[in-house]
């Protein structure tokens, strides 16, 4: 008699969670349905009704892409160009306040400004000393026209040079000063001063802390404000010692937020670090993010991560379908249909590594395997 078998197509998957060797360990068995015959060969016969009524299925393993992982911990975070903590190098009070967390804001653009004696005073320092040089330059002209003309004496001429050169390194210093600050210098050297300073961002980006409040005084170096740029956002991972000969530049990488499991995101390993924490024994790994994704992230959001260290193709079937025993795994294979009655044979099946839901099966030879309902079929005696 002809065997009828109903063949089930599975797509192939390709999953992201870390692979392991092996079988898992066997769930509890139920007992028996009513109606079913076993003999000592390790077979059941159940009828064609039984088969419908209890929603089962046959197939054959079908083909899945199967990788294995490294998993890893990590953030979200700018590149060291990609963050900017603004401080101030001359202390004074809050006087404007132009960002607040959230804004964009461009480079060069004034986030705050400050006002104090201090930026006063060094704006008059500078055109103090900018005044005086014009006299020393003078000065020292004078006195090399004539020692090159044989009438001056040597040592008024390199009086006269010495003074010039320190008000010129005077004036240097107070103009990079001013330059550091965001003071043109030329607007003194034109006899104008500044009232006040403004605090500008270096780099292009959303604000990410802002604590300032009028009129509040500010310390030198002291960070008020955070400006990161998100399209330089990118994933800093903590990876054990074990793994480094595993992982290499150019490797995909999945990875999720914690409160958002079924939702995963991709990147690419872009660089790997060459140290070792003697502490947590584990070391630093780098990877790009996709462009779209970067405006769904913030910085320094904590993320979970598997790098994708190989890939292969395999035959694999839904874990469903293996009976798991202490020692190996099993499944039931249609061994003949006859009339009403379809028999299933238990036979071991070698397997391998588990993907979401689905086994990898090592055996080629195996076919014709209940896919759906192998738990509810068989009893273990």
């Amino acid at each position: 008699m002809k065997f009828s078998f109903l063949i089930i197509s599975i797509p192939v998957l390709l999953c992201f969670n870390s692979c392991h060797m092996g079988a898992g360990e066997g769930g509890s068995s139920p007992s028996g349905e009513e109606g079913l015959l076993t003999d000592g060969a390790g077979e059941i016969s159940i009828s064609r009704e039984q088969f419908e009524s209890m929603h089962m299925k046959i197939g054959d393993p079908v083909s899945m892409m199967f990788s294995n992982q490294v998993s890893a911990n990590g953030y979200i975070q700018a590149s060291p160009s990609g963050s900017a903590k603004i401080s101030t190098l001359i202390s004074g009070r809050v006087r404007q306040i132009y960002g607040s967390s959230g804004d964009f804001v461009k480079r060069g653009q004034t986030l705050f400004t400050l006002e104090s004696h201090e930026i006063i005073l060094l704006q008059q320092s500078y055109a103090e000393a900018f005044q005086r040089l014009k006299l020393l330059k003078a000065d020292y002209e004078r006195m090399q026209t004539l020692w090159e003309e044989k009438i001056g004496a040597r040592k008024d001429f390199l009086k006269a040079e010495s003074e010039y050169r320190s008000g010129q390194a005077e004036v240097e210093g107070l103009k990079a000063r001013l330059n550091m600050i965001y003071i043109d210098p030329a607007v003194i050297e034109n006899g104008h001063i500044v009232p006040y300073l403004e605090v500008k961002t270096p780099i292009s980006g959303t604000v990410t802390h802002q604590e300032l409040v009028l009129g509040e005084h500010v310390i030198p170096l002291e960070t008020c404000m955070e400006v990161v740029d998100v399209n330089k956002l990118r994933l800093r991972l903590q990876l054990f010692e074990k793994s480094i000969a595993d992982v290499k530049v150019g490797q995909e990488v999945n990875f999720f937020l914690p409160d958002q499991p079924e939702k995963e995101f991709r990147a690419t390993l872009s660089h790997i670090g060459k140290s070792v924490s003697p502490e947590s024994r584990t070391f630093e790994c780098f990877a790009e993010l996709s462009a779209d994704d970067k405006e769904l992230f913030v910085n320094n959001m904590y993320v979970v991560a598997r790098i994708v260290t190989c890939e292969r193709e395999a035959r694999a079937v839904p874990e469903e379908a293996l009976i798991r025993e202490p020692e190996r795994d099993f499944v039931l294979i249609l061994v003949q249909e006859e009339a009403d009655e379809m028999t299933f044979r238990k036979v071991p099946a070698q397997t391998g590594v588990t993907r979401q839901g689905h086994t990898e099966i090592l055996d080629s030879s195996l076919s014709s395997i209940l896919l759906e309902g192998a738990y509810n079929l068989w009893a273990e005696e």
